[in-house]
């Protein structure tokens, strides 16, 4: 990395004047990172308003080949080919745009008004995958917002672990590691965290591993929470009759996993997406109303009804976890 800047985010790839910072690693502004690690810089004298944007500039001084990327992030990001441009505020040199992220792996903000985080990890559910881009209309941001309505002390923020195409078996080249060989870097050792809401399992189905397969998965990943005293919410799979790779026997193996996370007793507690998200006269299908079209993923009214679904003074207290941290220390 040849150099970085931060800065407030204005319109498309333009800033706020004035509020680009270098950004440096133990005090260089370049650094290697090693393949397979993550490095954090120095911290930013960046003031930052809740659900405000952030602009983050890498300048990359060779091409790098493959890169470490999060395809689908439903946000404009810019590129440009010249050297130098990190700091600018009219941002006219990024003429390129996709919707994907490089290299940039999470952003910590230190806030003395909240008590601490919750990861949202999950498959294109958590990416929303079907709702508008560049509008923040992920489950996990309407979440956050509502986590902003509480009283100082008492409020979360959320941290988006979602990759859209995740297994929680498989590893894939073009979606990373499966949900449980990424669980305790995703999750577990985010800054802060002290909850998990864990929706995984749709893209199994397909391929339908076996459902002694994805219990062992799901209570690997729930030991792994409990072992660093963070609390771990299971959602269950919504329903998708009329996608792509739906099957009779994938749903039955579906609806096996969703009665074993609600029944079991392994999470802490359960975020039901499946009965908040189905047709009540085709339980199978998505209600039509909260169908982005696919069959499969939420619109922006099913994310709405999944971030509503969740209790926020249950997880408040879930996450009032001190005596658990206490116990595993």
């Amino acid at each position: 990395m040849g150099a970085a800047h931060v800065a407030a985010q204005r319109a498309g790839a333009a800033t706020v004047p004035g509020t680009a910072c270098a950004v440096t690693f133990a005090g260089r502004s370049t650094v290697v990172i090693p393949a397979g690690q993550c490095m954090f810089s120095d911290s930013v004298p960046l003031r930052t308003e809740d659900g405000a944007d952030l602009a983050v500039s890498l300048g990359l001084p060779d091409a790098t080949g493959p890169a470490s990327w999060h395809p689908a992030t439903l946000t404009t990001g810019y590129r440009t080919e010249g050297a130098g441009h990190g700091a600018d505020a009219d941002g006219k040199a990024f003429a390129r745009a996709d919707q994907s992220w490089y290299f940039l792996d999470g952003v910590d903000v230190i806030n003395p008004a909240v008590r601490g985080a919750v990861v949202a990890f999950g498959p294109s559910t958590n990416d929303c995958i079907g709702s508008a881009p560049d509008a923040n209309e992920r489950y996990p941001d309407k979440l956050a917002r509502r986590l902003l309505t509480l009283p100082d002390g008492e409020r979360m923020t959320v941290l988006n672990a979602g990759i859209a195409g995740n297994r929680l078996l498989s590893d894939n080249g073009t979606c990373g590691p499966s949900a449980l060989n990424r669980f305790v870097r995703d999750a577990v050792q985010q800054s802060g965290v002290r909850a998990v809401i864990l929706c995984e399992g749709t893209n199994d189905v397909a391929t339908r591993p076996g459902l002694d397969l994805g219990t062992v998965a799901y209570t690997r990943m729930i030991e792994a929470a409990h072992a660093s005293g963070l609390t771990i919410i299971g959602a269950t799979l919504q329903p998708h009759e009329g996608a792509g790779f739906y099957s009779p026997a994938g749903n039955r193996l579906r609806e096996a996993v969703n009665e074993w996370i609600r029944w079991s007793g392994s999470f802490d507690d359960v975020a039901d997406f499946d009965r908040i998200l189905l047709d009540p006269r085709y339980p199978r299908r998505l209600l039509p109303a909260y169908d982005s079209g696919d069959h499969l993923h939420p619109g922006n009214a099913g994310y709405d009804a999944i971030a509503d679904s969740v209790d926020l003074a249950a997880l408040a207290a879930l996450a009032d976890n001190d005596r658990l941290r206490e116990q595993v220390a």
